[in-house]
């Protein structure tokens, strides 16, 4: 229907699904070219993963910031304790800062100004904490620049999973949500590469993520925005149209046809209608439904922490040089970073075939093995005597059991938690539910990149693996008991899995069809008469209009729909002419009018 005319959504117990063909080789193309630009920002957060592990084991880097003696400077666990407080703080406080631009500016950003802003926003901060690091060795002024640098990658990381399951079809939504843990592992293959030649100082490796924070703050807007955000703040902001011409551009670009954009437009319309924008934080824990998904969502990024791949990731190389496995720990970077690659590319290829679930079980359950295998050699390692003639093949299996336990992570849990929370929340919600996912992300990697120095200097390496073993098994059993299968299913269908949204934010999704009585720019709540029967039941009805706060009133519809009965103060309500802005909702059967 074009923008003003009135229409009528009459209840029915379930819609089919939109656009059961497989996209086309041009909508594919449009949105993979969309989803690849913008996952761009993920590099940001590989480059620096990669940077660091590879940064602190660097002679200049040990020399400009270690004060004590070269032995104790390159063993992991004899470091000086104040070398050890600060490598604990360098690693953490980026994840700190990433927390803090998640929850404190990501959110209003995002709802405010768009998807695409924020990541304007992020990766602008980004180049101004990244710079610095190169040339400061001041440990406090460091530090605070890593913080700032950590501010933009908490942004980016926010936006960017948020627009990517707005703008991608629900049969390609897995894939393409992954597309950002696949920049994030190709940036710290990129990185580990770098850091294995000679002539890369920790400086240029600091440097480095700037270069993809430039791409996207100069690119991003040459591509469309979310149609859903697009009607949201078109809606918010009271425009003639409510936002459909920029989202119906946006939706043509995007499916390369007039005839999907229009129906694409129409269902997500019919799941705005059943929001409230702009719900207040109390829903995240009020709404059972929203407080389950809420749980679940953070859930999952802290269990992806305690899974212990960042201890791999962030000092990775370090471990290694501690654990002597016979090979250079920058090139024992190289290949695990590598396994992570292939791990990665796979889970894209059958996150949609095979289910969310099934992957985080199967994930969890090889990481167990191979960390548990892991901890037994390192153990036997630290054991062993130095002539040993076992002890160089124990490092090998070392080595292999760790690249095995990278490849098991980013099948499943690198992905999936990052996928699974931008896809189960209705719009009412969205940007502060995934504010606090996003928050958990980055506060768990913050506590695990403090810990993991502590961890190897206290518990050595064997220690620190058996601590994660221990983790991935508690794990496995939360995912197991607890997490529902969303694999091919709309964002509008989530309520169907989770438990219906109660009035006001949510009411189920409904077909639309006209009320060809009414004009394009008033009409009575007497239009509703002809679509009624007299035996509908009592039913919450909620009255909207733009700038007013909202009534809601239960009542039951007679004399042809003319009048209405308050259910607490049993006053007859006159019937009235509403403008075009004026919304009538019904939570349960009967019918819903949006004028």
């Amino acid at each position: 229907p074009r923008p003003g005319r009135a229409q009528v959504i009459i209840a029915s117990p379930s819609v089919p699904a939109s656009g059961s063909a497989f996209p086309t080789q041009l909508q594919m193309s449009r949105v993979l070219g969309v989803v690849a630009f913008a996952a761009v920002g993920g590099v940001l957060f590989g480059l620096d993963q990669g940077n660091w592990g590879g940064a602190i084991i660097k002679e200049g880097f040990v020399s400009a910031f270690c004060s004590g003696t070269s032995e104790e400077c390159h063993d992991a666990s004899q470091l000086p304790e104040e070398y050890t407080q600060f490598l604990s703080l360098g690693s953490s406080l980026l994840q700190f800062g990433a927390a803090v631009g998640a929850v404190l500016i990501a959110p209003a950003c995002a709802q405010r100004c768009g998807r695409r802003e924020a990541m304007f926003l992020g990766s602008l901060i980004t180049v101004a904490g990244c710079i610095p690091q190169a040339i400061v060795t001041y440990i406090p002024h460091f530090l605070f620049f890593r913080i700032l640098s950590g501010i933009g990658v908490g942004i980016v990381t926010y936006a960017l999973p948020m627009f990517v399951s707005e703008i991608a079809p629900a049969e390609m939504r897995g894939v393409l949500g992954c597309f950002m843990q696949l920049s994030m592992v190709c940036g710290t293959l990129v990185a580990s590469m770098l850091n294995c030649q000679q002539f890369v100082g920790y400086q240029l490796s600091f440097a480095m993520p700037a270069v993809p924070a430039v791409i996207v703050a100069t690119g991003i807007f040459c591509f469309p925005t979310s149609p859903r955000f697009a009607l949201v703040q078109g809606q918010r902001l009271g425009l003639p149209d409510g936002g459909e011409e920029t989202a119906w551009k946006a939706l043509r670009y995007l499916r390369g046809s007039d005839a999907e954009a229009d129906e694409e437009l129409t269902l997500i319309k019919e799941s705005l209608v059943e929001e409230h924008a702009d719900a207040p934080w109390s829903a995240l824990w009020r709404n059972p439904s929203i407080r389950r998904r809420v749980f679940l969502a953070n859930l999952l990024q802290w269990m992806q922490q305690l899974t212990g791949v960042n201890a791999i990731l962030s000092y990775g190389p370090a471990i290694f040089q501690t654990a002597e496995v016979p090979l250079s720990a920058l090139a024992c970077a190289v290949v695990t970073n590598s396994f992570n690659l292939v791990g990665t590319i796979v889970m894209m290829l059958v996150i949609d075939r095979l289910g969310r679930r099934f992957l985080l079980l199967v994930g969890a359950a090889a990481m167990f093995l191979f960390m548990s295998l892991s901890a037994v050699l390192a153990y036997n390692i630290s054991s062993a005597t130095e002539d040993s003639p076992y002890r160089a093949t124990m490092g090998w299996c070392l080595l292999a059991c760790i690249c095995l336990y990278m490849a098991s992570f980013a099948v499943a849990w690198g992905g999936v938690p990052w996928v699974y929370p931008s896809e189960i929340f209705p719009m009412s919600v969205k940007e502060k539910a995934m504010s606090t996912s996003v928050c958990s992300q980055w506060s768990a990697n913050f506590l695990i990149a403090y810990i993991v120095p502590l961890q190897v200097q206290s518990w050595d390496v064997y220690g620190t693996f058996f601590f994660y073993t221990c983790c991935l098994a508690v794990t496995f059993c939360l995912v197991y008991a607890l997490i529902p299968e969303t694999n091919g299913l709309e964002l509008e269908q989530m309520d169907a899995l989770f438990g219906s949204v109660d009035s006001p934010l949510v009411i189920p999704i409904l077909p639309i069809i006209s009320l060809p009585h009414a004009d394009s720019h008033a009409c009575s709540l007497a239009g509703l008469g002809s679509m009624s029967t007299p035996t509908l039941p009592s039913y919450q009805v909620t009255v909207t209009r733009a700038g007013e706060s909202t009534n809601s009133l239960m009542g039951s519809i007679f004399e042809g729909g003319r009048r209405w009965r308050s259910s607490t103060e049993g006053d007859l309500l006159e019937q009235r002419v509403w403008k075009s802005t004026a919304r009538v909702f019904m939570s349960r059967s009967g019918a819903v009018a949006l004028y």
